[in-house]
């Protein structure tokens, strides 16, 4: 900083500022110390700031081992996340959280160290493990899902919504016998998707059946077989696309065109939404916005450990491809209820 200050005749006060982003100088003069602070190899001693403030500078994410099994949306979101943390001057430690750890209660490593400064948990994982987790009272925030015995920042998905706009995507369509495919006592992101199904079928007076659920996982989210109903089914709501990939393998191998015989339609944006054949008609949330918001959440939730707490719902929006037509054609009727 003496070097930067000699060279441009200003006090290393004046530089000290200017790099470390705090008032009292002026912005075309911070921009020149930036410049040459560029340009004469100038790199900032994390080690020492965090020595002077008490603090790591590094955010805990914390994954369960079986949240985004097979699926690269979760992984972009944790890619965006990490991103983001690192243009507001902090470094991400991803920790996946083993099976066996939720089972005998393991603390996460990066908390027995006391590598972070606060953490993000990542999707999922059992009320008795957050429980822990939050024995150390750190600055905490839930993403991509929620338990509402806790009182902490939440940002996730407007799954109820979503549910809603893709079940009524395929009632515009004509059909009605439409299915669900996911395990609503899994999580609570399945259950608000299930909830907006359920919700759309409700609004057009169409009787629920039970049979039409059907279970992609078990309670602890692993895979199980695809049971199908035989009763006439003409589209399936799945909660993933994966999930819906394993549903056209399946019926193609009983002959059943897509989207010609059933339509299907998922949440999400991975590999699966093109792999599959046909493409898949979605319901995605843009992973930088939510990443962007998850990062801010929780470096203001360090600044400011006692503030309010705030549950941040990022909308998404309906992409249709080829998996979902036209079952019979929709008159003007077809939402009737509310419009």
């Amino acid at each position: 900083m003496k070097d930067i200050a000699t060279r441009l005749g200003v006090s290393t006060v004046t530089v000290s500022k200017a790099l470390g982003g705090k008032d009292g100088v002026g912005d075309k003069l911070r921009e020149e110390i930036l410049v040459t602070a560029e340009q004469m190899g100038f790199k900032k001693n994390t080690s020492a700031t965090g020595m002077r403030d008490g603090k790591t500078h590094n955010i805990g994410i914390l994954v369960s081992e079986r949240y985004g099994r097979n699926d690269s949306a979760s992984l972009r979101l944790q890619q965006e996340m990490s991103k983001q943390l690192l243009a507001n001057g902090y470094y991400a430690i991803l920790e996946v959280i083993d099976h066996s750890y939720e089972e005998t209660g393991t603390m996460a490593h990066l908390l027995k160290d006391n590598k972070v400064d606060g953490i993000i948990i990542l999707g999922q994982l059992r009320p008795s493990y957050v429980k822990l987790l939050l024995t150390e009272e750190l600055p905490t925030i839930f993403v991509d899902f929620s338990q509402e015995q806790h009182h902490l920042d939440t940002v996730i998905c407007d799954n109820v919504y979503g549910g809603y706009v893709l079940t009524n995507h395929l009632l515009s369509l004509g059909h009605r016998n439409i299915a669900f495919v996911g395990n609503p006592m899994y999580s609570t992101v399945i259950m608000d998707r299930y909830l907006g199904y359920y919700k759309a079928l409700m609004e057009q007076g169409i009787e629920f059946d039970s049979d039409l659920v059907i279970h992609n996982t078990d309670e602890m989210g692993d895979a199980i077989a695809l049971t199908l109903p035989r009763n006439e089914e003409t589209a399936y709501v799945c909660v993933s696309c994966e999930s819906a990939y394993r549903l056209i393998q399946q019926l193609k191998t009983q002959g059943i065109e897509i989207p010609a015989n059933i339509s299907i339609v998922s949440f999400d944006e991975d590999h699966f939404t093109t792999l599959s054949d046909p493409p898949l008609t979605t319901f995605s949330v843009d992973p930088t916005v939510m990443g962007t918001i998850a990062v801010q959440t929780i470096i203001s939730r360090i600044k400011d450990p006692a503030g309010p707490y705030a549950r941040k719902i990022i909308t998404g929006s309906l992409q249709v491809r080829s998996s979902s037509a036209r079952h019979s054609p929709a008159g003007w009727d077809t939402l009737r209820r509310f419009g």
